[in-house]
């Protein structure tokens, strides 16, 4: 593959991809950005002439769907493979951002941070969690929570496992068991994000609307790019995951670290694998551990800049972007 060529419609999705689309090459292979309201006629234009393998075509969220498999991906952004409309299910090239037990996890597709900003945490450093917090009403999912709260979050990777899930939900059947996972995972941002509040106080900067009906102090919602990196740029961002997925980075792990704040994450499968040397300091596995873990960065402050610096160059060194240019290439040759 030369070329991947990106052609959706709408310039949110620009977002989504972070500084991927600001990348010039990775490799041999070039990327071009052909997205917006009139770039992305001239990609669609490319894409009825070019049938080469060497050139691929990839849109976002079935906007516009691209149908010939040979050379062209459909990346569904911020969901698993439930996302994919039905209409569109029977096309092979549908990739997703994510997935869990519950879902199809063959198609999983994940562009990581790129272009880090190099920078040194604030002297007067926060804490900082940016998220919506969606109200659980669903009994069963509140059923579950209430007799395995505190066996979660002694291990938050239990949620993972599928043997945890065994005796509680029929995974090959039960067309509501996402949903009840994502309710799983708000109810666990409930609480750390509770437990946050108590250990950091006026150290602790809680970012979302639908947090204020709990936590008055809580800061209004702000979809600003600029304000986002003003934000995560210096500071530890905490992070409890997609709620769609068990993969540790997504747009949201990938915005955090292309603006430079230090990722302090709970952990997920590939946590390990991803983060390497950082894994035993800026991922924790329980409540107990992320309560320990921050002491640790609060009396440690010295030690941050160099966590800082670690995480830039794990993610500059490793070319993880490189393993996802491959994974297109083996689709589309296969």
């Amino acid at each position: 593959m030369k070329f991947l060529i990106f052609i959706f419609k709408h310039r949110f999705r620009r977002n989504s991809l972070n500084n991927f689309l600001r990348c010039k090459k990775i490799n041999q292979t070039y990327i071009i950005d052909f997205s917006g309201p009139l770039l992305y006629l001239i990609g669609k234009i490319l894409y009825f002439f070019i049938k080469s393998k060497k050139v691929v075509f990839l849109s976002c969220d079935g906007l516009d769907f691209l149908k010939r498999e040979s050379n062209s991906i459909n990346y569904w952004l911020g969901g698993t493979s439930e996302k994919v409309q039905e209409k569109y299910r029977k096309f092979k090239n549908n990739f997703v951002m994510g997935g869990t037990i519950f879902t199809d996890n063959r198609k999983i597709l994940t562009f990581y941070p790129t272009l880090i900003k190099r920078n040194t945490l604030n002297p007067d450093f926060k804490f900082v969690y940016i998220s919506e917090n969606k109200e659980v009403t669903n009994n069963k999912s509140l059923k579950i929570w209430k007799d395995h709260k505190n066996k979660i979050l002694d291990n938050l990777k239990l949620i993972d496992n599928e043997n945890f899930w065994d005796n509680l939900i029929n995974i090959k059947k039960e067309v509501s068991a996402q949903k009840i996972y994502i309710d799983v995972k708000s109810l666990i941002r409930v609480e750390l994000v509770k437990e946050l509040i108590k250990i950091l106080g006026k150290k602790f900067i809680l970012i979302g609307s639908n947090w204020k009906i709990i936590y008055s102090n809580a800061l209004q919602s702000n979809y600003s790019n600029k304000y986002v990196e003003n934000i995560y740029r210096g500071n530890i961002c905490v992070d409890f995951g997609s709620k769609n997925s068990d993969r540790c980075i997504y747009p949201r792990t990938s915005k955090i670290i292309e603006s430079g704040g230090l990722l302090f994450q709970s952990i997920h499968l590939d946590s390990k694998g991803t983060f390497k040397e950082l894994f035993e300091k800026t991922c924790f596995t329980s409540l107990d551990d992320m309560r320990e873990k921050i002491f640790f960065l609060l009396d440690n402050p010295d030690k941050i800049n160099d966590l800082l610096n670690t995480q830039q160059n794990n993610f500059e060194k490793n070319n993880f972007n490189y393993k996802t240019i491959k994974k297109i290439e083996e689709f589309v040759n296969s």
